[in-house]
């Protein structure tokens, strides 16, 4: 139903992100929808993240190889190149721990 976010800082929520898929995103894979949202997060926090080192949590295992991928689309590749810009490290978090964000995306 829809794609969202939580800043925290220190185990603490500080901001929170949702958006609602419109009817032609609903088809995308699981791996487009989560590579669009850790997109749109870093473009709505970009002022408080691009000269900080962070780490991001996602319920997505693959994309933790997001910078290994031989072949990418247009999208895809537009995409990866603003991800590139920051610096963090991209951890796994089982989707029953993440609660807040699951809450926000359904």
């Amino acid at each position: 139903m829809g794609i969202g976010a939580v800043l925290s800082q220190e185990g603490r929520p500080i901001a929170f992100y949702s958006e609602k898929l419109n009817a032609t995103h609903q088809k995308w894979s699981t791996y487009e929808l989560e590579l669009c949202d850790v997109f749109q997060a870093l473009k709505v926090w970009e002022h408080c993240l691009v000269q900080r080192e962070f780490i991001f949590f996602s319920d997505h295992h693959a994309l933790q190889f997001i910078n290994n991928q031989n072949s990418v689309n247009r999208m895809h590749a537009r995409w990866v190149s603003f991800i590139q810009w920051f610096t963090f490290s991209l951890k796994h978090m089982v989707g029953q721990l993440n609660k807040v964000v699951n809450a926000l995306s359904r």
